[in-house]
């Protein structure tokens, strides 16, 4: 029998389930999440998933950062900065059990579209 799949998340925070600010100063003023963040959160959390935050944000905005996302409510499990502006890549091996079922893929979503319409399994 093959076991619900546990996804591990990597999801970025401006842009993704924030809205992206042009002004970097204004970014933790961020009252809002972008439609459907905590609810898609919750759901991955009902269903075991690890919610990795990924954020190009300098760590020494860490406290901020993590107020922030408390504020808001966001559930998450680990909170990864300074991962620059560059494309992130997930690289990763192959279950020999499983060789036809991927172990990494990416989403890449329209700036501010929000991630209540991600679809996993």
């Amino acid at each position: 029998m093959i076991q619900e799949t546990c996804y591990t998340i990597f999801l970025d925070i401006d842009g993704t389930i924030l809205p992206h600010n042009e002004h970097f100063s204004d970014t933790f003023n961020m009252a809002v999440t972008l439609a459907g963040t905590e609810e898609k959160l919750l759901e991955w959390h009902k269903k075991g998933y690890k919610v990795i935050l990924t954020t190009g944000r300098p760590s020494i905005y860490r406290q901020k950062t993590e107020e922030q996302l408390t504020t808001l409510g966001l559930i998450y499990d680990q909170l990864v900065m300074d991962c620059g502006c560059g494309p992130r890549v997930v690289i990763n091996d192959k279950n020999p059990l499983f060789p036809d079922r991927p172990k990494a893929r990416g989403i890449n979503l329209n700036r501010n579209q929000g991630i209540s319409g991600v679809i996993l399994d």
